[in-house]
C-alpha cells in the first residue's frame, strides 16, 4: 500500500493539471515528471517522495517496530512491486529507482553510492538518462560481491537477524524487478541499434 502511493500522478495532476500516465513515456516517476510538467521542483518533490516511501519505511520496520531482517526484506521487495505496479493506476507505475534508493539508505547506503558513481561516470560521457539509469542498476551486483568480499562494507551487523546471504538475495531480487521495468528501454536501444 505504502509503495503504490502515487506520488508522482498526484503531484502532476494538481499542480500541472496533466496526467503522467498518458503523456511522454507513461511512466509514473521522477524522470517522466519533470517531462510532463516541464519542472524541476515536481521533479524533485517526486524524487524525494518516492525516496522516503523507501528509506522511511524500512528504517520503521527495522527500528521502530523490530521486524527481523528477513522479514523487513520482504516488505522492501513489495514497496517496490507496489511502486511499479500501484493497483490505483491499473498496475501501471514507475520503475523502482527511488524507491530502491530509500531502501538501500538505510540496509546498506554503498550500494546507493556505488550506483550513483556509475551513473555520474554514464552521464558525463553523455549517455541517455535512461540507459544511464539501466546500466548503472547492474552496479548493484557488483557493490552486493564487494559487500561480500569487504567485511567492512557490511553496515548491518547491529541489525536483528542480519544474514548477509540474505541481503544478497534481496539485492538481487530487486535488481531484476528494476531491469524488468526498463524492458522498454531495452527495446528502444535495440531498435535504435539495428535501423
Amino acid at each position: 500500500m505504502i509503495g503504490s502511493f502515487p506520488s508522482a500522478y498526484l503531484l502532476v495532476k494538481t499542480k500541472h493539471n496533466a496526467d503522467i500516465t498518458r503523456e511522454g513515456s507513461g511512466n509514473v516517476g521522477t524522470y517522466n515528471a519533470i517531462v510532463v510538467s516541464k519542472s524541476k521542483a515536481t521533479g524533485a518533490a517526486v524524487l524525494s517522495i518516492d525516496l522516503l516511501k523507501g528509506a522511511v519505511t524500512v528504517y520503521v520496520m527495522l527500528f521502530v517496530l523490530g521486524i527481523s531482517y528477513q522479514t523487513a526484506l520482504i516488505g522492501s521487495v513489495f514497496l517496490i512491486i507496489g511502486h511499479n505496479y500501484p493497483v490505483w493506476l491499473k498496475f501501471k507505475g514507475g520503475r523502482g529507482l527511488a524507491v530502491g534508493a530509500g531502501i538501500f539508505m538505510i540496509l546498506n547506503y554503498y550500494v546507493l553510492i556505488g550506483w550513483c558513481i556509475t551513473w555520474i561516470i554514464l552521464k558525463l560521457s553523455k549517455t541517455d538518462i535512461l540507459i544511464a539509469n539501466t546500466l548503472a542498476t547492474f552496479s548493484i551486483l557488483i557493490s552486493v560481491f564487494l559487500i561480500n568480499k569487504f567485511d567492512w562494507l557490511v553496515i548491518s551487523h547491529n541489525i536483528r537477524s542480519f544474514s548477509i546471504n540474505y541481503f544478497t538475495l534481496f539485492s538481487i531480487v530487486i535488481t531484476v524487478i528494476v531491469l524488468i521495468s526498463h524492458f522498454e528501454v531495452f527495446k528502444n536501444l535495440i531498435n535504435k541499434k539495428s535501423n
